[in-house]
């Protein structure tokens, strides 16, 4: 797996970080902060390009909820009480909601076209979209970076860092899945 990623990395280097952040989102931000660890990428170009990721896809989902959210939003219908929960959220505390909800477990890809749909102003989308970018960027990106530097410092083969790099990605997951259902 990491010779492949290696040359994955080599062969598309930053369009990897930026279109795997546009599509996957922490995943390949996550990653990407390995890569930048393992001196495959540099650090703060991969957290630019995971940033920038994340703000285009957030803007065009935006875009798709302003123009098409009232025909979207009720397709989803086993998240009705999140998609209103979000609605009410965004009537009190619209900048927060904005910069934060691509950090909100399985809100990613629809939070940005709730929003979209309930009319905030797109330039000022746009500006705290890019502050939350920034920060969200920087952050996975970091945590991946910090995360692999811990695991290869470890006395592991190589194979088995790797595993445990896994390992550690499936618990954050399985605590973040918990942590939002309650």
């Amino acid at each position: 797996m990491a010779d492949e990623l290696t040359r994955w990395l080599i062969e598309y280097g930053y369009w990897a970080v930026f279109l795997g952040s546009m599509i996957e989102g922490e995943t390949a931000a996550f990653l990407s902060g390995i890569a930048a660890h393992k001196q495959w990428l540099s650090y703060p170009l991969t957290m630019l390009f995971a940033a920038l990721g994340g703000v285009v896809s957030d803007n065009v989902l935006f875009f798709v909820g302003r123009f098409a959210g009232a025909r979207i939003l009720p397709r989803f219908q086993k998240h009705q009480a999140k998609i209103e929960r979000v609605q009410q959220l965004i009537q009190s505390h619209e900048n927060w909601i904005i910069i934060g909800i691509r950090f909100a477990y399985g809100m990613r890809t629809i939070g940005p076209i709730i929003i979209g749909a309930s009319k905030v102003n797109p330039i000022k989308f746009f500006i705290l979209n890019v502050i939350g970018g920034i920060i969200w960027g920087c952050s996975i990106v970091s945590i991946g970076y910090f995360i692999s530097s811990i695991v290869f410092a470890l006395p592991f083969h190589p194979h088995l860092s790797w595993l445990v790099i896994g390992l550690v990605i499936v618990g954050l997951a399985i605590l973040i899945r918990k942590k939002w259902r309650r």
